[in-house]
């Protein structure tokens, strides 16, 4: 009996449908090996003085490339610490110690005062509201106006914290005019109403404002700390830049060393800085976002901090009413130490030295080939 599958002159060999699938990826992947590798079509060497001419311009070239996608990714990313740290956690801090005054003014005004139908204590006939709540009425002014000079509030957010400085002022004027009324029960009590409607009560209160313009910006401190717009476009382009550098980079090797009979370790000595940046910057990246995490983590917490309401008995003095205040400044300075632990500004001068020495090396792979075709040349175009 005939073999349908048995082969015979002029049919293909069995599994040649396989091999011709292999060779149709062959064919793409040994065209690119030869134009890296300096290779014609029938595998001869190119014209050495054209083929190193070009690859004196594209090496240093891709690798300049690609160190400015990495710095591009490094530098993006260090300028989201610096606004973290230096603007929108100070800010934050600010308006925390603002929020946190203010709750401790008013309770000190109603202990001073007294609440609803309660007499004011008989020494409030004597020192009035005293000197502690004039001066938290101060601080928290004070705060108003630090955060807006840290530069990390929009010039709507700043118009909003002008708005509030005012409500302030007019929240003092009416528990001032309730304590020059201490002795009249109706006229103290519409007082401390209108100036406990003007820091609580209502969306436009000010302790709302305060707490609006504070979650606005841990949502923009949470979205700096998470970005990685800038940075995943960098690194998208630079990885194919440097596998497109490296095929390139390995094929002028060989080309050197076919052509010339130069094995060039000087060339591999002038790349490597450019491995050596792409690593520096892997680990300042990196600690770079150790440092957005900390910030976000922090005034996070700072945000959960509020007053707790005083005793029954009017025991919590100043000692105890410095809680808040204090747990703020120990949130801000337990920050500041675990961003001294992070060393970003450390890693911006090792980035800067590495992208200074990744840049030499370009330039000196760029002479190297200078030199080594300086010769070829004349030949190939002395004619010309």
């Amino acid at each position: 009996m005939n073999d349908d599958r048995r082969t015979g002159p002029g049919q293909p060999a069995l599994g040649g449908k396989g091999s011709g699938a292999r060779g149709k990826w062959r064919r793409p992947g040994r065209a690119l090996w030869h134009w890296s590798a300096g290779r014609a079509a029938g595998g001869g060497l190119r014209p050495t003085g054209k083929f190193l001419f070009s690859r004196m311009v594209m090496l240093p070239a891709l690798m300049l490339t690609v160190l400015a996608l990495a710095g591009t990714a490094y530098f993006d990313d260090h300028r989201r610490t610096e606004e973290l740290r230096d603007r929108y956690a100070p800010a934050l801090v600010e308006l925390a110690h603002a929020r946190v005054s203010l709750v401790l003014a008013q309770q000190e005004a109603e202990r001073r005062l007294g609440t609803g139908g309660d007499a004011p204590p008989p020494q409030t006939a004597l020192v009035g509201l005293g000197e502690r709540y004039p001066s938290l009425v101060t601080k928290a002014s004070q705060s108003l106006n630090n955060a807006v000079q840290t530069g990390a509030l929009s010039r709507a957010q700043e118009q909003v914290v002008r708005v509030v400085s005012g409500l302030v002022s007019a929240y003092d004027g009416w528990i001032g005019w309730a304590g020059s009324h201490h002795d009249s029960a109706p006229l103290r009590r519409a007082g401390m109403d209108y100036a406990a409607d003007l820091l609580r009560t209502g969306p436009t209160s000010v302790l709302q404002r305060i707490g609006a313009l504070e979650e606005a910006l841990r949502a923009a401190v949470a979205d700096r700390a998470d970005r990685f717009t800038a940075l995943a476009l960098a690194a998208w382009g630079a990885l194919p830049a440097m596998l497109v550098l490296v095929f390139v980079f390995v094929g002028l090797l060989d080309f050197v060393r076919a052509g010339l009979r130069v094995r060039s370790p000087l060339l591999v000595l002038y790349a490597l800085p450019v491995l050596l940046v792409l690593v520096v910057l892997s680990f300042s990246v990196a600690a770079q976002q150790r440092a957005q995490w900390e910030v976000e983590r922090s005034v996070s917490r700072i945000g959960q901090i509020t007053v707790p309401r005083p005793t029954g008995d009017g025991t919590q003095g100043a000692g105890a009413s410095r809680g808040p205040d204090a747990a703020i400044e120990r949130a801000d300075a337990a920050l500041a130490e675990k961003l001294r632990g992070t060393h970003p500004d450390g890693w911006e001068a090792a980035s800067m030295l590495a992208l200074s020495v990744g840049a030499a090396g370009a330039v000196g792979c760029g002479l190297t080939l200078r030199r080594y075709g300086r010769e070829h040349w004349k030949i190939d175009w002395g004619k010309a």
